[in-house]
């Protein structure tokens, strides 16, 4: 029956049955305590008012010498003034309950006893008063010493920096003199003596510093000396760096001298003497020490009082007893009653509790909470309790289930631990680099045989575990396998166990063989530091050789960049384009322009003055379409093939705009090469024609395995030299595709749509006019360009004179126009 009921029942059966004892006790013991509070409550209303009078005026005299302390410890006058006041509304009310127990019916003689401790209590509160005056004069002297010391340091810092900076301007010049290969070696020579000059004048300022900043930190501890023979023991190295000091003012430059004996003969008077923060410390010693005997006669004091009160409560005692007795016999009834209920209570607690709770929960539970520890402890094998069909019982059973899981866990784990270490050390062994592992002390932990063979050219020295790494380098150091260390072991040692202690980059170490070995090192987690040794020799050696290749190399790539866009170029270079055969499909705006009525051109000049007008105007081009950031795919006589978006692009829109602006700045530098070449002898002008379209087009390496040529092809290409064909001279001639784009910032004409050779369908154009910006700048100009004149004036910016002027040259050039030669 028990057992289907479960923990949960049993223990509420439990707890009920107990309970039922509780309220039978409950009730006989508020009968039993009903009777005796009659009693009681006569004791208090008639004998203990006056025990608790004498009671209230000794503890009142505790607090007032508990509180004296406080008066010794005020740091400030203010503070001083609260504390002595609150002090004094404690003592007037010590006085108070005085007078009301000498108007009482006690003993006299006590009273007096009373009376004459809290005479003694005001006379040393008095005088505690005047000590903690003396001792706010004496820390005010203090902090005045203090703020005097602190000014007298920023004084001697101040007029010591000078030389600071003056040896960080001078060890900036030789750094600048050293770094510049091209001075002379008198002039290296003569910055290092300088350099040398500055550091004999800074050390001992620097020296001085220190010791400045030394008897500064010392005087403020020495100000809050905890005790008088700290204080002693504080003098000795401050009069030490005194006289260092005054040692090292006669190595200061002249300049400073003066000014500097100065500042240490103020550092002394703050030392020594009737004046100096060591006195006045000595005084807070001898105020605080006084104080000290007035509080430990305080505490004698507040003793004696408390001892006569003890015998005016002892006579209260004594009335009380007698009242006692007779609450006596009522106690005795009720605590029969109160005794029966608790035994028969506690005896049917113990019966539950140790027949059930103990036997059936508490053990099973505790036996359950072992076995838990255990297991969490690492003991897989600690016994566990039987399993049963409660919920202990289920538990325990869930607890064995746990236990075979985690033991067969950790079997498997330990398994690939070691299968995993093993691994571990042959792959270390097995790399061609050395390797090696130092714990959070520095002693080798683990090594290949590598790493032994480039630390020691020596195969027979052994590397066990536990050795120290400053062992290590030292025997390798000392056997003559580090060239660096040469002559300078233990500096070198320094060094190296510096740099091991603080990695940072992977750094290289020659050798005494000839060998370079590339050490880098990194600390792990948990303090330890990883090691990897690489031999560098043969990159060292191709490296020398590379270095003599690189200029030739160099000079090679400057020569081949000119057969190449910029833009291809540094894009092979720089590694983000492979040299092979391969294209992509990327939309560009591509750009033909070529010269009009070039043929007609040639047949009036000769080659040699032909070849330098094409390079001319091609080196014109070429400027302005790398400003814009235009790719050159190729020069066609005197047509140039450009596009933009590869292999670098800043959008198709932003592409596009940067083409149309480049053939704006082609054809207006065009007007300006008019005037040179009409000056050189050229007497028709050369004028460029420009076909600009957007679209999709296949771009890349295109050719042999042997020689290729990177370029676009596609109908967009085809589209944008049938646009060019059909521009004006002078014109730049646009599709609807990049109309589109550069619409918002491009004034344009329609030219409607144009059925163009080798197009199936009418092709949309547009003449570009100018930057709309620029449009509305110059819309109120006259401009006229022919073959033989040019007129460009703008008559809403002229004066009434400059009008005429103009007017007479028209008409001059009018009247000629219209005259007919001979």
């Amino acid at each position: 029956m028990l057992e289907r009921l479960g923990i949960r029942g049993r223990l509420l059966l439990a707890f009920f049955g107990i309970s039922t004892f509780a309220v039978l006790a409950t009730a006989a013991a508020l009968y039993a305590f009903l009777q005796v509070g009659e009693v009681v409550d006569s004791i208090t209303k008639d004998r203990v008012p006056s025990a608790l009078a004498s009671l209230q005026l000794s503890r009142q005299a505790e607090r007032v010498a508990a509180t004296a302390p406080s008066v010794l410890n005020s740091t400030s006058k203010v503070r001083h003034n609260e504390v002595s006041a609150a002090i004094g509304v404690e003592m007037a009310r010590l006085e108070e309950l005085l007078a009301a127990l000498k108007g009482g019916t006690l003993g006299t003689a006590a009273v007096a006893e009373i009376e004459a401790a809290v005479l003694g209590l005001r006379r040393n509160l008095d005088a505690l008063d005047d000590l903690v005056a003396a001792k706010l004069t004496i820390v005010a002297r203090k902090e005045e010493l203090l703020r005097r010391l602190s000014a007298t340091t920023i004084a001697g810092q101040r007029l010591l920096a000078a030389g600071i900076l003056v040896m960080n301007s001078k060890l900036a010049q030789w750094r600048t003199v050293a770094a510049d290969a091209s001075l002379a070696s008198d002039r290296r020579a003569a910055a290092t003596s300088d350099l040398v000059e500055a550091i004999k004048g800074y050390i001992p300022q620097q020296r001085a510093h220190h010791e400045i900043s030394a008897v500064n930190d010392a005087l403020v501890k020495l100000a809050n000396a905890p005790t008088p023979g700290d204080l002693a023991l504080m003098l000795f190295p401050l009069r030490r760096s005194l006289a260092v000091l005054e040692t090292v003012s006669a190595e200061i430059d002249e300049k400073l001298r003066s000014r500097f004996q100065q500042r240490v003969g103020e550092f002394k008077a703050l030392i020594d003497g009737g004046n100096s923060i060591p006195k006045a410390r000595q005084d807070e010693f001898a105020v605080l020490a006084e104080g000290e005997k007035l509080l430990a006669e305080n505490n004698r004091l507040s003793r004696s009082l408390t001892a006569a009160v003890d015998r005016l409560v002892a006579a209260a005692n004594r009335e009380i007893s007698s009242s006692g007795l007779e609450a006596a016999v009522v106690q005795r009834y009720g605590t029969g009653v109160v005794l029966g209920s608790a035994v028969l209570s506690l005896l049917s607690s113990i019966l539950i509790v140790w027949l059930y709770v103990d036997r059936s929960l508490l053990a099973r539970l505790g036996s359950v909470s072992q076995g838990m520890l255990a297991i969490a402890d690492g003991n897989l094998c600690a016994p566990l309790p039987a399993a049963g069909h409660d919920e202990i019982g289920r538990m325990a059973e869930a607890l064995r289930l746990f236990r075979d899981t985690a033991v067969e866990v950790e079997e498997k784990n330990l398994r690939e631990v070691a299968e995993a270490r093993q691994r571990l050390v042959d792959a270390i062994e097995s790399i061609s680099e050395g390797f090696a592992l130092y714990d959070v002390e520095d002693r080798l932990v683990l090594s290949n045989s590598r790493y032994r063979e480039l630390l020691y050219s020596d195969v027979a020295i052994e590397l066990t575990p536990g050795t120290t790494f400053e062992h290590i380098i030292r025997r390798s150091a000392e056997r003559g396998y580090i060239k660096d260390a040469e002559g300078r072991l233990e500096e070198w040692v320094a060094e190296r166990l510096s740099r091991h202690r603080n990695p940072g980059e992977p750094w290289v170490q020659r050798r005494s063989d000839e060998r370079w070995i590339m050490i880098g090192e990194r600390r792990i987690t948990g303090g330890g530091t990883v090691a990897v040794y690489s031999d560098i020799s043969e990159l060292k050696k191709r490296e020398e050789n590379l270095a003599e290749k690189s200029a030739a190399l160099e000079a090679l790539s400057s020569k081949l960049a000119k057969y190449l866009a910029p833009q291809v170029y540094n894009s092979i270079f720089t590694g983000r384009q492979d040299v092979r055969i391969a294209s992509q499909r990327k939309k560009l705006t591509i750009c033909f322009s070529d010269i009009a009525g070039f043929t007609e051109t040639t047949d009036k000049m000769e080659s040699e003055d032909l070849t330098q007008l094409l390079n001319h105007y091609l080196t014109e081009m070429s400027k302005i379409a790398l400003e814009h950031g235009a790719t050159i795919d190729k020069y066609v006589g005197d047509a140039i093939l450009m596009f933009f978006g590869d292999p670098e692009t800043r959008g198709v829109k932003e592409d596009a705009l940067a083409c149309v602006e480049m053939a704006l700045a082609m054809q207006k530098r065009m007007s300006e090469l008019a005037e040179i070449w009409r000056d050189i002898g050229i007497e028709t002008p050369l004028r460029c024609r420009i076909g600009i379209h957007t679209d999709y087009c296949t771009v890349g390496n295109f050719g042999s395995e042997d020689r290729m040529d990177y370029t676009i092809i596609g109908g967009a290409v085809n589209l944008a030299s049938r646009l060019e064909q059909e521009a004006p001279a002078g014109a730049v001639l646009i599709s609807y595709e990049t109309f589109a784009q550069v619409k918002d910032t491009i004034a344009c004409v329609e030219l409607g749509h144009v059925q163009i050779r080798g197009i199936a369908y009418p092709v949309a154009t547009y003449r570009v006019l100018d930057l709309k910006t620029n449009l509305v700048a110059a819309r109120s100009a006259v401009r006229t360009e022919l073959p033989h004149l040019r007129l460009e004036a703008e008559p809403e910016l002229m004066s009434a004179g400059e009008r005429d002027e103009a007017a007479t040259a028209l008409r001059d050039v009018l009247d000629r126009l219209c005259h007919k030669p001979g």
